[in-house]
């Protein structure tokens, strides 16, 4: 399930709801989704929510057969795992996205991290330095 890239060069408006959030996690999760199609998905029905109502059919005019997207409990059970660990999601678009992977064409919409996000910006200035 590949096909066109993004056309914009503007970066992508992170999620801002929860809802928003388990539906990227989501449509990332999904089988056969990686970042390629997940922004092609996102840029053809305007949303994570949409592009997984669309994936079954996506899915089948690829002839695979009895797709189902990723359940919702099971992106909120990584979730509570990431914040075990002490892990928050980071979105392509938001603050704490290192700016640098957001250039790639193929960037990941989300990756989990730990600490201080402030350190992945170039902005950033070493305390001394």
């Amino acid at each position: 399930m590949t096909g066109p890239r993004q056309t914009s060069n503007h970066p992508p408006l992170p999620p801002t709801t929860e809802a928003d959030r388990l539906d990227w996690l989501r449509l990332l999760r999904s089988r056969r989704v990686g970042p390629s199609t997940f922004w092609r998905l996102l840029s053809e029905h305007g949303s994570a929510a949409e592009g997984l109502a669309a994936l079954p059919r996506v899915a089948a005019e690829a002839g695979v057969e009895g797709y189902r997207t990723c359940p919702e409990g099971v992106v909120l059970a990584e979730i509570e795992a990431g914040a075990r660990a002490g892990a928050r999601l980071v979105f392509r678009g938001g603050p704490d996205y290192p700016p640098g992977l957001a250039e790639m064409e193929d960037a990941p919409p989300l990756l989990w991290a730990c600490g201080q996000g402030a350190l992945l910006r170039p902005d950033h200035r070493c305390a001394g330095g």
